[in-house]
């Protein structure tokens, strides 16, 4: 199946003022959402009537109740709803504000202005054809901009929004696909026909040399689109063209470029879908502004910015670092004085000092030395003190290799933590199981005068097989006299939880106790499993 290469939503409904009515009809079809939606033919069904009900579709039930599974496949595209491990539908935060009638036009703007290609929705084995690789955009804030460009005179046609538009894969694209509008609109009748039909034809979809059976594939999207931006207020309809007209009111759009700065591209999508669902689906006023500022920095200041980054990029949160440590990191391409004051401005939060950087190569980290580096920069990130490969206590059979990492809480209690740096998942098998039970808790014991309290398997992904976990707990202490428990948990929920630690100030000595509370002898693959397990709100 080819991928999709032009923009695409699911669209029961065009216009957004309605989701709140598709979210209260789907509230009253499971119940307050409890019960199960996965496979639920039956529940698809009564979903269709409740919104035929409230006249939100046509009075027409199908037999598999596919037009329920299209209204919800909407709410999850937005972010208002997502499924969990059972299956069940459940609403986010912005959810539920429209839910309770508080500030609902600004909630559901807000998510309409947020779409994003790729959300979890998008990368979820429901939605078929997939996007092809390279999107990263937020498509109905990118259409705004074209449409208020002054280069395009403040407005685009539907044809130009089919074309340029809607071919966008990324939010830096903005002034290429600009250049190319106006390069379409000077051109005589024979060339606007042999760039449609390239356009059509590099992006593989249709070749016909009737151009306008090519528009029509893509006409309801893109008036869709047209629909969704007229609802932000931040663009107006254009009756002529059937495009969309650039605002002239310099206050709104002050106000759009603010909204801009402060929802940016959501990268956790990259990371954790389900976390990036509860982040992108917090309602305007739960959304925490992470760094202080709304104007755009001077371009000097921009330059010191991504320079600093670029200094800082190895290193998970460095807000957390001490002031010492951060001048001395960046004296080494920043003069003193300029050194101190920018490491001042980190400490301080005044600009995202942490590139995306690190949390992108420690995901996609190819050198498994490398993995077990950066995993133990984020736990020395929760005040832990680490060591990588110490030296056994004990030897059994000269066989025992060194554990990748030994942490210890405050002198007190070891944590032994094995990285697993896999490209697929990780399987705890009774081979890993007997050497962690028989070679690196035993080989630990009376380390520096104290025992292993903890284990855990840092994973590049996915990991299974947690039974095995409950089997190390016990040869340990039937061969060692070991009380122990442990964890899997992937490396995507580690690096969130520590960004949230930061993003939220908890002390040290907080984090700490966080990080010992997860050891239930269980796994963690979002962070969305480790907040439920600490009892964290998102």
């Amino acid at each position: 199946m080819a991928n999709r290469n032009f923009w695409f939503v699911t669209r029961p409904l065009r216009d957004p003022q309605y989701h709140a009515d598709g979210l209260r009809a789907l509230k009253k079809a499971t119940n307050n959402f409890s019960q199960p939606w996965k496979g639920n033919r039956v529940l698809h069904r009564k979903y269709e009537q409740y919104l035929v009900d409230a006249g939100m579709k046509q009075d027409h039930i199908s037999r598999d109740g596919s037009g329920g599974r299209t209204w919800a496949a909407m709410l999850k595209t937005y972010n208002y709803v997502y499924e969990d491990q059972q299956g069940v539908l459940r609403p986010t935060k912005v959810a539920k504000a429209i839910l309770n009638r508080f500030k609902v036009p600004e909630n559901i703007r807000k998510q309409v202005l947020t779409l994003q290609i790729p959300n979890s929705y998008f990368l979820s084995p429901a939605f078929k054809p997939k996007y092809a690789p390279g999107y990263r955009i937020q498509p109905v804030i990118f259409l705004i901009r074209l449409a208020n460009s002054q280069k395009l005179n403040k407005y685009i046609t539907k044809d130009e929004i089919i074309l340029f538009a809607m071919t966008a894969k990324r939010d830096d694209e903005l002034d290429q696909q600009i250049d190319k509008i106006l390069e379409y609109r000077n051109s005589d009748q024979d060339t606007k026909a042999e760039i449609e039909h390239r356009i059509f034809s590099e992006n593989g979809d249709i070749t016909r040399i009737d151009s306008r059976k090519d528009f029509s594939k893509y006409t309801d999207v893109a008036t869709t689109f047209t629909i969704l931006c007229r609802f932000t207020e931040y663009a107006v309809q254009d009756h002529s063209t059937g495009g969309l007209k650039g605002i002239d009111n310099s206050a709104k759009w002050d106000e759009f470029e603010k909204f801009c700065l402060r929802y940016p591209f959501n990268r956790r999508i990259d990371t954790d879908p389900l976390y990036y669902t509860l982040n992108a689906g917090l309602d305007v006023d739960t959304y925490k502004v992470q760094y202080a500022g709304d104007a755009k920095p001077a371009s000097r200041t921009k330059k010191r910015i991504i320079k600093a980054q670029l200094l800082l990029k190895d290193y998970p949160q460095p807000e957390d670092l001490p002031l010492q440590e951060l001048i001395a990191i960046l004296s080494k391409e920043f003069i003193a004085t300029q050194a101190k004051q920018i490491a001042t401005d980190v400490k301080a939060r005044k600009f995202k000092s942490s590139s995306d950087s690190f949390v992108d190569a420690y995901l996609n980290e190819s050198d498994n030395l490398e993995f077990e580096r950066k995993t133990a920069r984020v736990l020395q990130g929760f005040g832990l003190n680490v060591e990588l490969h110490p030296t056994p206590t004990t030897k059994f059979n000269n066989s025992n290799e060194n554990i990748d990492i030994l942490a210890d809480a405050c002198g007190e209690k070891i944590i032994l933590v094995d990285t697993k740096n896999y490209a697929e998942n990780f399987n705890l098998s009774a081979a890993f199981r007997n050497i962690m039970a028989n070679s690196y808790l035993a080989g630990y014991k009376g380390f520096n005068g104290m025992n292993p309290n903890y284990y855990c398997y840092v994973t590049a992904n996915t990991n299974s097989n947690i039974n095995n976990l409950l089997k190390i707990n016990e040869l340990a202490k039937k061969h060692n006299n070991l009380n122990v428990h442990g964890m899997m948990i992937s490396a995507s929920a580690l690096y969130w939880l520590l960004n949230y630690c930061s993003e939220q100030n908890v002390p040290e000595e907080e984090r700490i106790f966080m990080f010992i509370k997860l050891f239930k002898d269980t796994s963690y693959e979002s962070f969305v499993d480790v907040a439920e397990a600490l009892g964290i709100e998102l």
